[in-house]
């Protein structure tokens, strides 16, 4: 199944039109500090990794969630670069580098991604950017401008400034603010804050979603881009 015909089920019975805001927001940290956790060990071993079910995950986990849609991926755990326009096999690029289509292009220059079909190997095709259901950069190999909306997707707009610092403040927070860390909900407020601040970002606030709990005693992240919120979400302890 490609990634089309997910949604299409999910539009049939949206999961989210189900669920408490407040219930959508753990899910959704629970989900992505999972994600992180074994993304991390990943990289460790591996220096790419194929993501196709990863994307799924992703997307079926943010639609529940009721993830607040932009034209600015809010997904940062990595750029997915296609080799053609089913979705089927997509690679990860870790965003590090910025969100930039260009980022996919040395793969297919190291022959990692190939597609006779659109260009020989070796070569780097015209590569377009758009943003899935998740929030997630999907790259594909083409110059049709209208690629995007034609697969039901948002057209990639290189984030601004301020778009920037908060990225850049997101990929700060899941290295020092997760549930193998479990840092408290103090100190969490506390390294949010003065992320925002050494980043000048002056119009987020950290909020946390409510107290912990003995069953949930660690702080998770969820960023609200609609709010301008960074959410401290109860969850429970993963990992060692």
């Amino acid at each position: 199944m490609n990634e089309r015909d997910i949604f299409d089920a999910l539009r049939e019975d949206d999961p989210a039109d189900r669920i408490d805001p407040q219930e959508a927001a753990r899910i959704k940290a629970r989900v992505r500090a999972r994600v992180l956790a074994d993304a991390s060990r990943r990289r460790r071993s591996r220096r790419r990794v194929l993501l196709a079910a990863a994307v799924a995950v992703l997307a079926l986990a943010a639609v529940a969630a009721a993830v607040y849609l932009t034209r600015q991926p809010t997904q940062i755990s990595g750029i997915g670069c296609a080799a053609d326009l089913s979705l089927d096999a997509v690679h990860v690029v870790e965003p590090t580098g910025g969100l930039d289509p260009q980022r996919c292009a040395p793969l297919w220059a190291d022959g990692t991604i190939t597609n006779p079909d659109i260009v020989p190997a070796g070569q780097v095709p015209p590569l377009v950017g758009c943003v899935n259901d998740a929030g997630t950069l999907i790259v594909l190999p083409t110059d049709d401008p209208g690629v995007c909306e034609r697969l039901g997707m948002a057209a990639f707009a290189p984030p601004s400034d301020a778009t920037s610092s908060i990225i850049e403040v997101q990929d700060r927070l899941v290295e020092q603010i997760n549930p193998q860390v479990c840092p408290s909900f103090d100190d969490a407020q506390r390294i949010a804050e003065q992320a925002l601040d050494d980043a000048g970002i002056d119009d987020w606030t950290v909020v946390v979603s409510q107290a912990p709990t003995d069953r949930e005693p660690c702080p998770s992240l969820a960023f609200d881009h609609t709010s301008r919120e960074i959410l401290l979400v109860p969850i429970d302890r993963t990992g060692p």
